[in-house]
């Protein structure tokens, strides 16, 4: 399964970052870039588990968990686990201390988003469990997603010092 959009997502964490003149306009602009692409994978998340939930209905259990393994295939051709010290993106945020904390919670996501695999092997044998799955990985993407969020509401109200 290739998932349409899936590099464009990830484009944004090896984008070379060239240092403008108004440096905390620039991160306000790229944390603002970064929070959205964290709002697109979550709803990439989330419709993975729909997605799946309505396959079972149609053609079973296997059908479905095989297309969260495979989601979960492309997920891991990303390498997210090596966003802190790789991502000229999280590095140029992160030499900020102000911009630390929302860095951080954006490395979290993603790495919590490549976590789709404790759910598909879990017993998923019935559509009402697969259906429960798809509420906690909701419930999980959109905790995520609320700590990204309060981390961009502080980087977002900056002033220069």
């Amino acid at each position: 399964m290739d998932i349409p959009g899936l590099s464009t997502l990830y484009a944004i964490h090896k984008r070379t970052i060239d240092r403008e003149n108004d440096v905390l306009r620039q991160r306000k602009d790229l944390s603002l870039e970064l929070k959205t692409n964290c709002h697109r994978w979550s709803e990439l998340l989330v419709s993975t588990f729909r997605d799946a939930s309505n396959r079972w209905a149609t053609e079973g259990r296997h059908a479905a968990v095989r297309e969260i393994l495979e989601l979960e295939q492309d997920f891991l051709r990303l390498d997210y686990c090596s966003l802190e010290s790789d991502s000229p993106i999280i590095a140029f945020l992160r030499e900020d201390s102000s911009f630390r904390p929302f860095a951080d919670a954006c490395v979290s996501f993603y790495q919590s988003a490549l976590s789709l695999k404790r759910m598909a092997r879990g017993d998923l044998m019935t559509v009402s469990a697969i259906q429960e799955a798809e509420r906690e990985w909701r419930t999980e993407v959109e905790r995520m997603l609320r700590e990204v969020d309060h981390e961009h509401q502080k980087v977002r109200i900056l002033v220069p010092r």
